[in-house]
């Protein structure tokens, strides 16, 4: 049995497959921001409820949204999840029992695309969530990620949501432990072009920033490091890095060939992390954000990414 909350402005493949998942126990709460958006007038299954959250003031419309949907969830166990998430057939009914089994369980994105520039970037993100199921136990991702409502402050997480920009992140404060499980590797495949590949990877790094600067400066430092030795040895860099890539590629059971761009993605690294720290604006879901610090969050208005 378990609450699904799932924000999404239309009713798209991957919440129809997700629907087909529920079992007679589960509700699946649809949250959109506007009574004019797409998925307000779509046929939903008798399972789910839509709830409209309207404008956010003061945090993001994501972190509005899951804001809402808890407030009526009804069960106990929690699943937050997107709307472009490339689903199994056992996709919810793997999250519930991890969840059973560990607590708070998230999946691992795989962000990928067939469009330039974010193509040269997914050996960037590949490794990155690749070294998050091997090495930390405080990263979630709200695009795949259960929890139980009442192994967390649930009144103060839905008071925080309403006040800053990531949900997962913020869940990630809440939580003692987390586990990330290679049961749950997931594709979600993004444009790639060059505006939002710029919104995208620097909100990431903004995200991070945020609620764990020192991490995110420790990482950007290592990037940096790797880069100056590169202009030292440049073959035995390239060599290694590519390796390194193709390995965490097989790790994950990623079958594609861009772990070739693993040069690139690690010379691009720098310049979109210091971007994602200095930047004073970004654009998330048709708005665009500034957000000096963790709970302070402005709305500047709605814009087209």
């Amino acid at each position: 049995m378990a609450s699904v909350i799932l924000p999404t402005f239309e009713w798209t493949t991957s919440c129809e497959q997700l629907a087909g998942q529920l079992e007679p126990a589960d509700e699946l709460l649809v949250v959109c921001d506007s009574e004019d958006d797409p998925v307000a007038s779509a046929d939903l299954p008798e399972e789910s409820r839509l709830l409209v959250a309207g404008e956010p003031e003061g945090c993001s419309g994501k972190a509005n949204a899951v804001a809402l949907a808890l407030e009526h969830a009804s069960q106990d166990r929690i699943v937050l999840t997107d709307d472009d998430v490339e689903r199994d057939e056992e996709w919810l009914a793997t999250i519930k029992r991890l969840g059973e089994e560990h607590g708070t369980v998230t999946a691992i994105p795989v962000f990928y695309s067939e469009d330039y520039p974010f193509k040269l970037l997914e050996p960037l993100c590949i490794v990155v969530a690749s070294f998050v199921v091997d090495w930390t136990n405080w990263v979630t991702w709200g695009g795949g990620v259960t929890f139980d409502r009442r192994e967390i402050d649930l009144e103060g997480y839905i008071a925080d949501l309403r006040r800053t920009v990531s949900d997962d992140a913020l869940l990630a404060e809440y939580t003692d432990d987390v586990v990330a499980s290679r049961e749950l590797v997931d594709p979600v495949r993004v444009p790639g072009g060059p505006r939002v590949t710029y919104e995208r990877v620097t909100r990431f790094v903004t995200i991070f920033y945020r609620f764990a600067p020192r991490r995110t400066l420790a990482i950007l430092g290592i990037f940096l490091a790797v880069v100056a030795a590169g202009l030292v040895a440049p073959l035995l860099v390239a060599v290694s890095v590519t390796s390194l890539a193709r390995d965490r590629y097989r790790a994950l059971g990623v079958e594609r060939k861009t772990w070739l761009f693993a040069v690139p993605s690690l010379l691009l690294a720098p310049l979109f992390g210091i971007a994602g720290i200095v930047r004073p604006t970004f654009v998330w879901g048709g708005r665009r954000y500034r957000w000096p610090d963790t709970f302070d969050v402005t709305v500047v208005e709605n814009e087209t990414e």
